[in-house]
């Protein structure tokens, strides 16, 4: 079976707008020590997402530079689904496609190339890619995050043969 990774934006894909105003109209608290608090609905759909293809995740949001013993530490205190196996790194100087560079920079630091079987799927509120790797991305709307519709879309990509 081909190994599977999420690439995960978390601002606009699981930290929603729509989140953070509930939460404000219910005066509870937006963040804890680890950071603001993640849409529920979002994070269902994101474990469902795992469930269904048995991928892993590399975080590609901004929270990747707290390092990638913080990302795991947040991910399992807050009980979040799948794990976490890398970060992308930092495309320094590059503008135009810049979260598309860093996802190609990962895969190639991996080894993985096109003798090596995996499927990936980028999973952003952002659209900073390249053209050939937009038939492998969801993109979302970031005040609902990832929504069942965005889920199934991602599940077909990881699962397509």
């Amino acid at each position: 079976m081909a190994k599977r990774y999420i690439f995960l934006d978390f601002d606009g894909v699981i930290n929603t707008l729509s989140n953070k105003y509930r939460r404000a109209e219910r005066l509870l608290p937006l963040k804890d020590d680890l950071g603001p608090f993640f849409d529920l609905e979002a994070v269902k759909n994101l474990d469902e997402l795992i469930a269904e293809t048995g991928a892993d995740i590399v975080v590609t949001s901004t929270w990747r530079y707290k390092g990638l013993e913080a990302m795991q530490q947040l991910w399992q205190e807050r009980g979040m689904p799948g794990r976490i196996v890398g970060l992308t790194s930092v495309a320094a100087g590059v503008y135009l496609f810049q979260r598309g560079t860093e996802v190609m920079r990962w895969l190639y630091d991996e080894g993985l190339d096109d003798t090596t079987e995996y499927r990936y799927v980028i999973i952003d509120d952002g659209d900073d890619f390249m053209p050939e790797q937009l038939p492998y991305t969801v993109i979302t709307d970031p005040y609902i995050g990832l929504t069942e519709s965005d889920c199934q879309k991602a599940i077909k990509i990881l699962t397509q043969e």
